[in-house]
C-alpha cells in the first residue's frame, strides 16, 4: 500500500495487490527423515599421560614368578616329577636329594697279591640345612656298558652338616678282570647291603 499527495493536499489512498506463494503441504522426503545431524566439531583433548606403573608392576611379577619357580624348583619337582626334565633343559637341574659327588677317582691297587679297586671322591651337601647321606651304590662296568659288579658302601657320616664336604673311600677285593669304569651313586632304599655279580 502506498500513500500519494493530489494537488489539494489530500492523501489518496491507493490499493496495492499482494501475492503469496505458499507451498502445500508433503511429505518429508528420505533423506530429510534419515539423514543424521551434523556432528559438533570435535575438540582436541589434551594428551594423557600414560601411567607407568601398570607395565613395572607386571614386569616385577614375571621376574619374582620365575624367581619364585628357580628357588622353589625341589618342591616342584617333588610334586610333579617331570618337571625335571624342563628344569635340566633349562639348565637348572634339580637335585632333589641335596648332595653331590665330587672329584670321583677309581683305581687298582695291589695289596699283595691280592686286586682291590679303590674308589675315592668328596660327598658335598648342597644344602644350607643338616642332610641325611645315604649308602653309595657302586658299580663296575664293562667296555659295552653293562654292569659286571655291584655293591653299596657306606659313607663315612650319615649327617652332614649345612654345606659340609666329606672324602669318602670304598673298596672292592678281586674286582672283575674286564670292567673299564666305575659308576658311583646313592642307593636307594632297596638297594642297601646288594651285591651282585
Amino acid at each position: 500500500m502506498s500513500v500519494a499527495g493530489d494537488r489539494d493536499g489530500r492523501r489518496l489512498w491507493r490499493e496495492i495487490s499482494a501475492e503469496a506463494e505458499s507451498a502445500a503441504n508433503r511429505e518429508p522426503s528420505f533423506d530429510e527423515m534419515w539423514r543424521r545431524a551434523p556432528r559438533p566439531p570435535v575438540r582436541e583433548l589434551p594428551p594423557v599421560e600414560r601411567d607407568r606403573w601398570p607395565v613395572i608392576a607386571t614386569i616385577v611379577a614375571i621376574v619374582l614368578g620365575v624367581s619364585a619357580l628357580i628357588a622353589m624348583r625341589e618342591r616342584i619337582v617333588r610334586i610333579l616329577p617331570p618337571m625335571a626334565t624342563a628344569y635340566r633343559l633349562l639348565g637348572a637341574p634339580v637335585n632333589l636329594a641335596g648332595l653331590e659327588l665330587r672329584d670321583i677317582r677309581a683305581k687298582i691297587v695291589m695289596e699283595g697279591a691280592r686286586r682291590v679297586l679303590v674308589t675315592e671322591g668328596e660327598i658335598v651337601n648342597l644344602r644350607r640345612e643338616p642332610n641325611r647321606a645315604p649308602p653309595l651304590a657302586l658299580s663296575v662296568r664293562g667296555a659295552n656298558g653293562l654292569e659286571r659288579y655291584a655293591w653299596t658302601a657306606p659313607t663315612p657320616k650319615s649327617r652332614l652338616e649345612a654345606a659340609e664336604k666329606i672324602a669318602f673311600r670304598a673298596r672292592l677285593a678281586s674286582p672283575p678282570d674286564e670292567g673299564t669304569e666305575v659308576l658311583v651313586r646313592f642307593a636307594r632304599a632297596d638297594e642297601v647291603g646288594r651285591r651282585t655279580r
